[in-house]
C-alpha cells in the first residue's frame, strides 16, 4: 500500500503520507490500518499528506462514500490535508466540500510546515 502511517503521541497527531499512485482500495483500506494501530487515539489530530502522490485512481463514488462516513476521530479534532500538486489540491477541496457535515474542522494546506503551524495555532 502506498502509504506510511506515523502516530506521534507527543504531538498528538496521526500522520498518513500517501505516495505514488493511490487507488480507491488503498484509500479505503487505510481506515482499518489506522484503527488497528495500538497507538491510535480518537482525540489526536489528523494530517493526510498527499505531496508525494504522483497520480490517483480515486473515483467520485469512493470520495463521496469516504466523506459521508463517520469520522474515526472525535468532533473536536482538526483534519488537515496537505496537497501541493494542483490535482491533489482539487481532490482535497472536493473532499472538503463533500465532508463538511461530518468533518467540520477540515483544512487544505500546501506544505507539512503549514499543517503543523495550523495545529500550533489551534492549540493556543
Amino acid at each position: 500500500m502506498p502509504v506510511v502511517l506515523k502516530i506521534d503521541s507527543r504531538r498528538r497527531v496521526v500522520y498518513s503520507s500517501f505516495y505514488g499512485r493511490v487507488t480507491d482500495k488503498e484509500l479505503l483500506g487505510h481506515r482499518s490500518t489506522i484503527v488497528s494501530d495500538p497507538a491510535f487515539n480518537r482525540s489526536f489530530n489528523e494530517i493526510v499528506d498527499l505531496t508525494a502522490v504522483t497520480e490517483h485512481a480515486i473515483s467520485d463514488s469512493t470520495l463521496t462514500a469516504l466523506a459521508g462516513s463517520e469520522s474515526l476521530y472525535d468532533d473536536s479534532v482538526a483534519h488537515i490535508v496537505v496537497a501541493s500538486a494542483e490535482f491533489a489540491v482539487q481532490l482535497a477541496n472536493k473532499f472538503k466540500t463533500l465532508a463538511r457535515g461530518k468533518r467540520r474542522d477540515l483544512f487544505v494546506v500546501r506544505t507539512p510546515a503549514e499543517a503543523y503551524k495550523l495545529l500550533d495555532k489551534r492549540q493556543k
